[in-house]
């Protein structure tokens, strides 16, 4: 066992060092130090890998477990982002101060096994309906979609949206027709606002006396086509030679440099609201992102608030995370948190229900 610890010592101490940067892409602009930023994808694989070290160490009694230990304790606060224990929903202190919401990357609910180079595409109908029905059973007040899409291929979605009570929209795209990020309302929508593309789009919902300026946001995609996803598995699997030679690394940093430029544009809309603030939808980045961590620290995530156990957003191949995120000004209070699992897209709809603090 001797002459294989000097051996197991360095692999863990390369562990534990590559977890502590893996949680710096939020001191870190990718503009200055993109490597960074693109280790933060490994946080949580990384975190388990150190518990791993700790686990063998203990087995034998040995105290080079402190390596691994001492950099989990270290960068202990990104556990929760990650896992979260969870308690009970709250009950609200006033109904008419609360609202639910949605976010839902809807895919143009083609179903999570579609990738833009088939021509196959799943029943969108039959998708649309099983939408349909969940709004039914969740009610929920504000809609936000990405990947909207107003018709699947027979059933006018706007339509029953309409009947359902959602009578005011705000669309990246003004008439609502092309695939865009949209926001729908039970509440009259007012000061819509198009902000830089087909991606985003904000507007203030009036209810009542009280105004809540939402944004509904889809930060641009890597674009991985089926090449790319083969030279990922090939990557899981330890053969890291070929990544340069399918542009898989050149996708990963120029989408990271784009979230690192559209967090510029976000920045300022947070900063100036006159009112309390929604911003929810696709982020394409985990919670150990640049992004990430500069709007954490401006916004509360309803996750982190209360969400339960390990809640992955995205099911397709990369990234298997929380990419999908409702984050919210201190004035208002998230009392409940869900995640339901569909096939219906690629992403997972995520509910929350939040209190206006007056």
């Amino acid at each position: 066992m001797k002459f294989l610890r000097l051996p197991f010592i360095l692999l863990n101490l390369i562990a534990a060092l590559l977890l502590i940067c893996s949680t710096l892409a939020g001191i870190v602009a990718p503009s200055h130090f993109v490597w960074l930023s693109l280790l933060s994808y490994a946080y949580f694989p990384l975190l388990l890998v150190n518990l791993g070290f700790v686990a063998f160490w203990l087995i034998f009694s040995n105290k080079w477990f402190l390596l691994s230990a001492i950099a989990i304790v270290v960068r202990w606060s990104f556990v929760p982002l990650f896992f979260q224990v969870g308690g009970a929903p709250e009950e609200p202190t006033y109904a008419e101060n609360t609202m639910k919401v949605m976010t839902f990357n809807m895919h143009h609910l083609y179903g999570h096994t579609y990738i833009a180079d088939e021509e196959e595409k799943s029943d969108a109908d039959s998708n649309a309906i099983v939408l349909l029905d969940l709004l039914h059973q969740e009610n929920p007040d504000v809609l936000f979609f990405q990947e909207f899409l107003s018709h699947s291929k027979h059933i006018t979605i706007t339509d029953s949206l309409d009947a359902m009570g959602y009578k005011w929209y705000a669309s990246a795209v003004p008439d609502s027709k092309g695939s865009a990020s949209i926001c729908w309302s039970k509440y009259p929508i007012a000061d819509i606002v198009y902000i830089d593309s087909v991606l985003k789009v904000q507007a203030d919902v009036v209810k009542g006396t009280d105004t809540i300026r939402i944004v509904s946001i889809h930060l641009n995609s890597y674009g991985l086509t089926k090449d790319n996803m083969e030279e990922l598995d090939k990557i899981s699997h330890g053969e890291v030679h070929n990544i340069a030679e399918t542009g898989t690394l050149k996708k990963f940093r120029e989408t990271i440099l784009s979230h690192d430029k559209e967090w510029n544009i976000l920045a300022p809309i947070i900063d100036n609201t006159p009112y309390p603030i929604i911003i929810a939808g696709d982020f394409n980045d985990t919670p150990a992102s640049y992004i990430y961590q500069k709007m954490s620290k401006k916004l509360n995530d309803s996750y982190k608030e209360k969400g339960k156990g390990f809640c992955t957003t995205y099911h397709g191949r990369f990234p298997a995370f929380r990419i999908d995120y409702i984050m919210h000004s201190p004035q208002l209070k998230a009392l409940s948190y869900k995640r339901i699992k569909t096939d219906i897209s690629d992403h997972y709809p995520i509910f929350v229900e939040m209190e206006l603090i007056k």
